[in-house]
């Protein structure tokens, strides 16, 4: 944690201001900068995927930057904060537009648990944990599977986790809902959605009108030494009635040394994310240099009723 004064930017005079109004005495702000450089070299055979062209592109896929911290206002409240933006400047095409935005948000945190508001995933999307082996490209599950959201002017709160369970939810306002009619995500997650600190995770998720769907889901992930399985089933409908299916992802992962192979099968026929059903197997492997540093190569296979699409993606990404 990088410690500053209060002084220097105005959420940190706001929120001193705020824990004076309690009769505190003024304390610093934690932040921490963060981030993931990310580049890809890809050949796509027709373009039909999301997140990837035609042809041989070179990409930085979702690679971004930002800072997050907390503000202690009393001895059982702070305020915490995320600013967070995509950086696009790796790409020719992107030099007008370097930046969009990822999840930037403000709120309280205590004993009651966490609110905050501002653009955020959504509580559905955050279910998915780390079940998904190739988030952030043309392999992500969201590719297929509807619910994968991140909106803004939305309220998220979260609970303290009571016995390794936790309780999520988000809600967005009628005025601020891209169908104007009020809509939230409720999650129940029960384990370790990171795998770090047990070997399990379970969670129960359900979207109500919000970005224009009602979906369910059921998420579960386990590791066992150096293999980690995964698996998403979901029911998914358009609000308006006139289109719903089912979805399933499965994946698998295995460590060895330096290396993880990883496979993973998504499957969804509802029409809401792509325009038939249709179904997507890709095949990788990771050489994982460090905690920050990984390389990466995969193969991907889209299929839908019509058409058909495929991409072989060699990459290096950095987290800081």
């Amino acid at each position: 944690m990088i410690i500053i004064d209060k002084k220097l930017t105005p959420v940190f005079v706001a929120t001193s201001f705020a824990a004076a109004c309690f009769g505190q005495s003024v304390h610093a702000a934690e932040y921490d900068i963060y981030g993931k450089a990310e580049v890809q070299i890809a050949n796509t055979d027709n373009g039909v995927m999301r997140y990837a062209k035609k042809g041989t592109q070179i990409d930085a896929p979702f690679s971004r930057i930002g800072v997050k911290g907390q503000h202690v206002l009393t001895d059982s409240l702070k305020a915490v904060f995320k600013y967070e933006v995509q950086v696009k400047g790796f790409e020719h095409d992107d030099t007008d537009e370097p930046f969009s935005a990822r999840n930037t948000y403000l709120g309280l945190a205590g004993n009651f648990g966490e609110v905050v508001v501002g653009r955020n995933d959504t509580r559905f999307k955050y279910s998915e944990g780390k079940v998904d082996n190739f988030n952030e490209t043309q392999a992500d599950i969201a590719q297929l599977l509807p619910g994968q959201d991140r909106l803004g002017d939305t309220i998220t709160y979260s609970s303290k986790s009571y016995a390794g369970a936790q309780l999520s939810l988000t809600y967005a306002l009628k005025d601020d809902s891209a169908n104007n009619e009020a809509g939230y995500a409720a999650t129940l997650i029960y384990g370790d959605r990171g795998l770090k600190n047990k070997n399990y995770y379970v969670a129960i998720s359900h979207i109500d009108s919000l970005n224009n769907i009602n979906a369910s889901r059921i998420v579960g992930a386990w590791q066992k030494n150096d293999l980690q399985l995964g698996a998403i089933y979901q029911h998914s409908e358009s609000v308006d009635g006139t289109k719903s299916g089912n979805g399933y992802v499965l994946s698998a992962s295995y460590t060895i040394d330096k290396w993880q192979p990883k496979l993973q099968f998504a499957s969804d026929d509802s029409t809401i994310r792509q325009s038939t059903k249709g179904s997507q197997w890709t095949a990788g492997v990771d050489y994982l240099f460090d905690k920050q540093t990984t390389a990466y190569l995969f193969y991907t296979d889209l299929d839908l009723q019509q058409q058909t699409d495929s991409s072989l993606a060699l990459g290096l990404k950095y987290k800081f």
